[in-house]
């Protein structure tokens, strides 16, 4: 690879400070998970582990829209960027309040299908709400790779939700304190950060909101966070603590993994050459696998003390799982940096293959859910196809922009 350039420079550097402060918030968001297995009752902790699973898919907003947003910035800086802040702003609380009251209209057939108490609906909605107003000033300020502050404010976010944890731990396992940990925190922070965001006002040319794009953005971390998700709802209730302590020392690996997500985005969004975007991505995805084939590693060498150390010596029986499992989130976290390169370039013929994998997991527990061995079997399937699947596509999209630049010199 040749000589990396200034911008490419100031994205390692990046890369590299958001690992090493992601690495001290994701500590923290995994301190938070492993006290409520160590210190809650395993109907506490499952009640959680569903309900957090509902949390990831409430939460899939948050992220559509923050990518939206880091999109529109890097590429419409000469617009009135001030003007649409606000109305972004207005424009998502208002689709919120709508999608969150619907959601909590819902709440008897929510609770029935996800196997939790309704009164813990209320806590849900309020999250699902909040999924669509706390995303814009981060994306704001990541459309202006304005690293650093991105970083700084998701790790005050973390000691709240942190102190939010550790307060409903000492209240017996509020479930509604929790569940409120994972959206209130980045709540607070938007009321203070939003009215500071200012750009440079160049023009009053406005800019629209894309709907269609928004909602194949959004359709795209929908089917991203599905594979995780559904099965922490569906999986069988009488293994779902012990599946829920795997999953969780398996996202561990996988939010690692990606850790980078956002700092990738930001990058490949705001360059305008597909050369620079792909060595971008090939940056990215070695950070990205090497920090999950490491943990992975890890887990297989010392997994009965990963397990005694996290969520306690009463799930020593799943410590097999749990490095087979690691490599399989490695493999997602590919899968999940990959799309992120399509969605910046708006491109989405990969939503077939995410589409697939969704089906086969929603397939897999209809078919095989009698026992954790045959859950964790499933997982292998259905990550291995994906992994697989999505780096085809990328070597098919790399050889179409390789062709067109061949045809482009010939003429």
């Amino acid at each position: 690879m040749k000589k990396l350039s200034s911008k490419e420079l100031l994205f390692v550097k990046n890369l590299f400070f958001t690992t090493i402060l992601g690495g001290i918030i994701g500590i923290l968001n995994y301190l938070f998970n492993i006290f409520v297995a160590r210190y809650t009752d395993q109907n506490i902790f499952s009640i959680f582990s569903s309900a957090l699973g509902i949390i990831y898919l409430l939460q899939i907003p948050a992220v559509a829209i923050q990518a939206f947003v880091t999109k529109i910035v890097a590429n419409e800086k000469e617009k009135d960027l001030n003007r649409f802040k606000w109305y972004s702003f207005i424009v998502f609380a208002l689709i919120g309040i709508v999608f969150s009251t619907i959601f909590f209209l819902s709440k008897n057939s929510v609770a029935n299908l996800a196997n939790i108490p309704v009164e813990t609906v209320l806590f849900l909605a309020l999250t699902f709400l909040f999924a669509f107003i706390t995303p814009v000033p981060k994306g704001l300020l990541l459309g202006l790779e304005k690293i650093k502050t991105v970083n700084l404010i998701l790790l005050f976010e973390t000691i709240l939700r942190f102190a939010m944890g550790a307060l409903a731990i000492r209240l017996g396992g509020s479930i509604s304190i929790l569940i409120l940990a994972n959206s209130l925190p980045a709540m607070l922070t938007t009321i203070f950060i939003v009215p500071f965001v200012k750009f440079k006002k160049e023009n009053k040319e406005k800019i629209k909101i894309d709907f269609k794009e928004l909602t194949l953005i959004s359709i795209s971390f929908l089917l991203l966070t599905t594979p995780f998700t559904l099965p922490l709802i569906l999986v069988n209730p009488s293994f779902r603590a012990e599946y829920g302590a795997v999953t969780l020392l398996g996202k561990l690996v996988y939010y690692a993994s990606i850790i980078t997500a956002s700092v990738m985005f930001a990058r490949v969004s705001n360059e305008k050459v597909e050369k620079g975007r792909k060595r971008s991505l090939i940056i990215s995805l070695v950070l990205s696998v090497s920090i999950g084939l490491t943990l992975s590693l890890f887990f297989f060498l010392f997994k009965d003390f990963v397990v005694s150390m996290s969520v306690g010596e009463q799930y020593l029986a799943v410590s097999n799982y749990i490095a087979i499992y690691a490599l399989c989130m490695t493999g997602f976290a590919a899968t999940y940096m990959i799309t992120n390169f399509f969605i910046s370039k708006g491109e989405y013929q990969y939503l077939y293959i995410l589409l697939l994998g969704t089906v086969l997991q929603i397939v897999s527990f209809v078919v095989r859910n009698d026992t954790l061995d045959m859950v964790m079997q499933n997982q292998i399937v259905v990550y291995s196809v994906l992994t697989v699947l999505t780096f085809v596509s990328l070597l098919f999209n790399f050889k179409k922009i390789n062709d067109e630049r061949k045809k482009g010199e010939n003429n």
